[in-house]
């Protein structure tokens, strides 16, 4: 894989719009409705890009993946189970491979990242969640070690919560 990781920029906007709407038809393609033209939005990729915290995946000049990683836990996530020795922790959000690269090891490459990020900001955990409608998510995280925590309802139904120590 020939694939590299950089923060992304303004100009990158457009084309972070066209994978999440490529993400959004293939998820729906498969039944799963986790997402939708109300989130994420350009709004949020535009926040999460002038915050440092969105990051992509390209290889040559295209862009074919994307993550969020930032210190933002979502109100929803209080009843979840963290462990007591995972402050201060990281968040992952909005992971996204195109649907034409998926299967080909880029979400693990991300959440390898995600995790030399949060190690580098002297994180001890990262936290995320995932829809539990969504089976190649729900397979991907405790395959990386990430250890259930419990669950959130959120406005597209029941989410599981995810944490690995660093």
């Amino acid at each position: 894989m020939n694939a590299t990781i950089r923060q992304a920029t303004t100009a990158d906007a457009a084309t972070l719009l066209r994978l999440l709407r490529d993400c959004i038809a293939a998820m729906r393609a498969a039944e799963i409705e986790q997402w939708d033209e109300v989130y994420p939005d350009a709004e949020t990729i535009a926040r999460d890009t002038e915050a440092g915290a969105l990051h992509v995946l390209y290889e040559g000049e295209t862009i074919i993946a994307s993550i969020t990683i930032d210190s933002n836990m979502d109100p929803l996530w209080q009843g979840m189970d963290w462990s007591t020795d995972s402050e201060p922790a990281a968040a992952v959000h909005r992971l996204m491979v195109h649907p034409t690269q998926q299967g080909r090891g880029h979400a693990k490459h991300l959440m390898q990242h995600a995790e030399t990020v949060a190690r580098e900001q002297g994180c001890r955990s990262i936290r995320l969640d995932t829809f539990v409608q969504n089976p190649a998510a729900m397979v991907l995280y405790p395959r990386l070690g990430y250890q259930p925590t419990g669950t959130a309802m959120m406005r597209k139904g029941e989410f599981a919560g995810f944490e690995k120590l660093l």
